[in-house]
Formats: C-alpha cells, structure tokens, sequence
C-alpha cells in the first residue's frame, strides 16, 4: 500500500521535473544574444561549440553507458542534474574554451538524465498505467512549452537589465530541478534480466525498415536542430539592421513567446492530428519545415517591408520550433510500433545516437559554409539536405503507408 502511495506521488512529479528538465529554461531563449553579445561569439563559434560537444558525447557514451550500468537509474537522473548546474556556471561565467566544457558538461548530463524514461516506464507498469507513457510524456512537453512561452515574454527584459540575470535565474532553476530529483525512484514490479543490447543490435540491423526510419530521423532531427540555432542567429541578424541591441532584444523576444505559443498549440494538438495522418506525418513534418526555411530565405531577400519581414521569419521560426517535439513523438511511436518489446529499448538508442552522428557531421559542414558565406546559405544548404533525405527514404515511405 505504501509501494502505491510512493508510485502516485512520484508519477506526479515526473511530468514536471521533465517539463522543467527539457532545456535550460532561461538560458534556451537567449542563448544567441547571450554568446553573441556579451560573450562576442561568431556564428561559426557557436555552431563549433554544438559539434564539438556532440561528437565528444559520441565517443563518451560506452563510458557513460557502463557507468550507469554500475549506478542505478535514480542516481543517474540526480548526477544529470548536478552536471546541468555546473555546466550553466562554466557558459555563465568562462571563457570559450570554458564555455565548450560547459556545453559537454550539458550533452553529458542529459545522457545521464535521460535514464528518467526508464524511471516512468517502470512507475507505470507498476501502477498499470503502462499504456499512459505517451500522455505523461506530452504532458511535460505541455509543461515545458508554458514555462518556456511564460519565460520568453520576461527573459528580454531581464537580459536588458544585466546580460547574465537569466542565466543565474537559470542556475535557480537548476538548483529546483536537483531538489525534485530527491523525491524520484524507481519503482519495479520485478527485476526484469537484462538482455545483452547487441543481440537486440543484430535484429534491428537486420531490418531494413527500422534502419531507414532511423537514418531519416538522425537525419530530419538534425535539420530542425540546426535550423532552430541557425534561424535565431539569423533573425537576430536581420533585426539589428533596423534596430539598437535593446530592440532586437525585445523583438527576438517577441518572436520566441510566439514560437513557445505554438509549440503549447501543436503539443495539444498532437494526438488528433496522429490519431488522423499517422505516418503520412514522416513526409508531411519534413515538407514543412523545407517550406518555413524557404520563407525565412525568401524574406531575406525579396521582402524590404519591415512588418512583412517580421511576420514572415516569426511564423516560420514558431513552425520549426512546433517541430522539434511533433517529429520526434511521431517517429518515436513509429518504431515502437514496428518492433517487438526486446527490440524498443536498443532502437530508441539507435536513435539517439543517430541523430548526435548526424549533428556532428552536418554540423561540421555549417561550421565550414559559415567561414565563407552568411547564414542565408545555411538555410538553403538545410532545405537541400531535407529534400534529400525525402528521396532517399520515399520508398521506406510508401511501404509505410500500405
């Protein structure tokens, strides 16, 4: 009786330390206009920052997957948290090469914290709640996209008060998110024997199916990431043609509450649309995201109206930010309805994986576009890499759909 009380407590908190664990709830927002202005970090800077720390998180993860292996899950998600206050303290407070320790430190930490997925899974099934993963999951993206919309509307003020006022405000955040963690287990209805991940490995290879839906989704995730870093970069730019720093602060800031609005509108959304277009949605969310980055282009260089120019890159940038969650629910439920039970845990680790190998690569290339060409030819260089990867997996697709 005791066991039940626990697992409703903690399933009532899990949905708000991973609604309020997702990012860096005052850092995401003005993480741009924090390394651009007060740290004077170029695009390409900041776009090496991102390679370096994922790549480095590549070649770290046997290591951090045995050291979890000898830890438990709970105090994976409590060493997740600690890493994430130490890595604002190194972005707030170092220099570059700080800054870089401080973004691995974050990669690092969210290996770590993710182990959180295992922790409401097993809280489910023991409360028999194991078809209710997917409703406790949009609720903390429900959770998260308030907090962020609700910080957007402040985090410009406070930026223009004194550049590092979010980032201590993100550093109380943290100092939150460790206390939650305390009041987190994990409950099991059984110890379950653990199967070796490279037998699931074998059987997964093997499917050509599972593999395409993989690379395409390493592949897509990557493009909104990049896109996502890369827009705000550029928007910024375009709005300090026209105004002072304090602004475009307050503008970019604009358009990020109205992104946080639409991702709030698409996560309600979520299950109807799926529930209507399924995997119609593998092509459909790609399509999109190829047509916001055409329109954030086509206002660069045909839009000379102000207004039109603002409306133009705002709706486009909430659509890719929208994005970010609605994909990766969809291909996630995707693969898990096309594996069996000893199969889900090693593909969702394939996907993961698979789209820190892509961001590395890819972004590699924007890092080496950016030292010769502006950002505009990030963008297109984007839009040509989604239609490609549309091509290559249309076959995967129709098979999909029958």
């Amino acid at each position: 009786m005791n066991e039940n009380k626990k697992s409703k407590r903690i399933l009532k908190i899990l949905p708000w330390y991973m609604g309020l664990s997702y990012g860096l709830l005052f850092y995401t927002p003005i993480s741009t206009l924090f390394f651009t202005i007060a740290k004077n970090l170029s695009p390409s800077q900041i776009t090496l920052l991102g390679t370096i720390s994922t790549l480095l998180c590549i070649l770290l993860q046997p290591l951090l997957l045995k050291i979890i292996k000898k830890i438990n899950n709970v105090l994976s998600v409590r060493i997740g948290s600690i890493l994430l206050l130490l890595s604002v303290l190194l972005i707030t407070f170092g220099n570059f090469y700080m800054i870089m320790i401080g973004i691995i430190l974050e990669t690092i930490a969210f290996t770590f914290k993710d182990m959180i997925n295992i922790i409401l899974r097993n809280n489910l099934i023991y409360a028999f709640k194991s078809d209710e993963y997917i409703k406790y999951k949009n609720k903390s993206f429900l959770i998260y996209s308030i907090a962020t919309a609700i910080i957007a509307l402040v985090v410009g003020y406070l930026f223009n008060l004194n550049y590092y006022i979010p980032m201590i405000c993100c550093m109380i955040c943290c100092t939150i998110i460790i206390i939650m963690s305390l009041f987190i287990d994990d409950i099991k209805t059984e110890n379950v024997e653990e199967k070796s991940n490279n037998s699931y490995s074998k059987i997964i290879i093997k499917n050509k199916m599972i593999i395409n839906i993989i690379l395409f989704f390493g592949l897509i995730r990557t493009c909104i990431a990049l896109g996502f870093n890369n827009s705000e970069l550029f928007i910024q730019q375009e709005l300090k043609y026209f105004f002072n720093i304090a602004k475009t602060t307050y503008y970019f800031s604009l358009i990020v509450f109205v992104s946080r609005i639409v991702r709030i509108l698409s996560n309600l959304c979520l299950n109807k649309i799926y529930l209507k277009l399924r995997e119609k949605l593998l092509i459909l969310l790609p399509s999109l995201l190829m047509i916001s980055f055409g329109f954030i282009v086509f206002s660069h260089y045909l839009i000379d109206n102000l207004l039109i120019k603002f409306l133009i890159m705002c709706l486009s940038y909430s659509i890719v930010v929208a994005l970010i969650d609605f994909f990766t629910s969809v291909i996630q439920d995707t693969v898990l309805d096309k594996t069996s039970s000893s199969e889900q845990q090693a593909a969702l680790t394939y996907l993961s994986l698979s789209y820190k190998v892509f961001k590395v690569i890819f972004g590699f290339f924007v890092s080496l576009i950016l030292l010769r060409y502006s950002l505009v030819y990030v963008l297109i260089f984007l839009i040509v890499l989604i239609l490609v990867g549309m091509i290559f997996f249309s076959k995967t697709y129709k098979k999909l759909i029958k």
